[in-house]
């Protein structure tokens, strides 16, 4: 893919749009995983020592578009966080035609979800956007499979754009995937299997083992007639679900963790003894820990997604054997998407992992094989760059 890296521009004096992913979870307010905003440092430290004015966008959470600041959806725990990481102020806004006036080396806008026409991708807002910069930097890869406006409608309204390091650095690393080492072991968990159907069905053919668990499981299970109780389910997809059951390469769980609620202390149980009055909340790490061969002889590893209800330390078990086998592993590893970032880091094993994506969806996009909206925009822009010469 032909795309314009921020390495090609001269920075000095220009006002450079930076497109980053800061999606961090927060607990009362305080960041509880940073790792996104650290990696997003090495490109906006870039253009600052370039002498770039930095005009930083992101989201966070998924607010209504009122137009309106929500409180708990504000960057400005943030703007703080990289207020002490780089020893410089940000001015954090909410208008953008402050903006426009102002001659501050780093403004954050609020968070762009809170804007009108940020997720429709409508083209006033994108326009004005684009209207606020020389250059537009993409680097949030984790939101680059959306068409939205702060992604890839502005791209249409700057003369200038590129992607910034970790976008680089992000498709550099997930490179390795068609030419990955087998055997592949696929880790997928998460709650939603109707989201992920088309990406498991391709991964299937890529992965010689693919192990599910979370409500993914739940469905598997309850597909082929399999007891699951109130667990968590999606029965509008049976069909599709007992279908990809039926596939060699697709390991279930046999034993899981049951309670009543999530206040209650859990159960193992064979997936065969389950009853009406279960609930699932997490896959048994006795039997991860069972399937310890095939991490063992495993090449290459890819982890999506938890296995139950991680934030809960009485229902992490399966997740912590699942990041422990890998992290003993000598397969390349990988591992992409905001919680399953956040269950490795409680697991302790961040630092044994190969390579970290900070992406969810685009992630997964990218496993599928499908475009992802703002780097094909990005790539039209490079193309129209070349086409005139510049």
């Amino acid at each position: 893919m032909h795309l314009k890296d921020l390495t090609d521009y001269q920075l000095s004096g220009k006002r450079v749009m930076l497109r980053a992913d800061m999606n961090v979870p927060l607990k009362h307010g305080i960041i509880a995983n940073a790792e996104r905003i650290d990696r997003s440092l090495p490109t906006i430290k870039h253009i600052l020592s370039e002498g770039g004015k930095i005009i930083l966008l992101s989201h966070l959470g998924r607010p209504q578009e009122t137009g309106k600041v929500q409180a708990e959806f504000s960057l400005k725990p943030v703007a703080d966080y990289l207020e002490e990481k780089l020893n410089m102020p940000i001015l954090l806004v909410e208008d953008l035609e402050v903006v426009k006036k102002s001659n501050e080396p780093f403004i954050m806008v609020e968070n762009i979800r809170f804007y009108k026409g940020e997720k429709g991708n409508d083209s006033n807002l994108a326009e004005k956007l684009g209207s606020l910069c020389d250059i537009f930097v993409m680097d949030a890869f984790a939101t680059s499979h959306r068409e939205h406006a702060s992604t890839t409608g502005v791209v249409s309204f700057v003369d200038h754009a590129c992607v910034g390091f970790l976008i680089r650095e992000e498709l550099e690393a997930l490179e390795f995937i068609d030419k990955a080492k087998r055997p592949i072991l696929v880790i997928l968990g998460g709650a939603k299997i109707s989201t992920k159907l088309s990406l498991i069905n391709a991964l299937t053919e890529k992965a010689d083992y693919l192990l599910l668990g979370g409500g993914i499981a739940n469905t598997c299970l309850s597909s082929i007639g399999i007891e699951v109780g109130s667990s968590l389910i999606e029965s509008s997809v049976f069909t599709e679900a007992k279908q990809l059951v039926e596939k060699d390469n697709v390991l279930l769980p046999d034993k899981v963790l049951v309670a009543l609620n999530k206040e209650s202390d859990p159960t193992e149980v064979n997936v065969h003894s389950l009853t009406k009055e279960d609930c699932i909340f997490d896959v048994s790490p006795e039997y991860i820990n069972s399937l310890e061969h095939l991490f063992t002889k495993a090449e290459t590893i890819i982890w999506n997604g938890p296995m139950g209800l991680f934030e809960e330390d009485r229902f992490f078990s399966g997740t912590q054997a699942v990041a422990n086998l890998i992290a003993g592993s000598k397969a390349y590893s990988v591992i992409g998407g905001g919680d399953t970032i956040s269950a490795a880091a409680k697991a302790g094993v961040l630092d044994s992992i190969n390579y970290i994506s900070t992406a969810g969806g685009a992630f997964l996009k990218y496993l599928e094989g499908k475009p992802l909206p703002a780097l094909l925009a990005l790539q039209e822009k490079a193309l129209e760059s070349s086409g005139d010469g510049t």
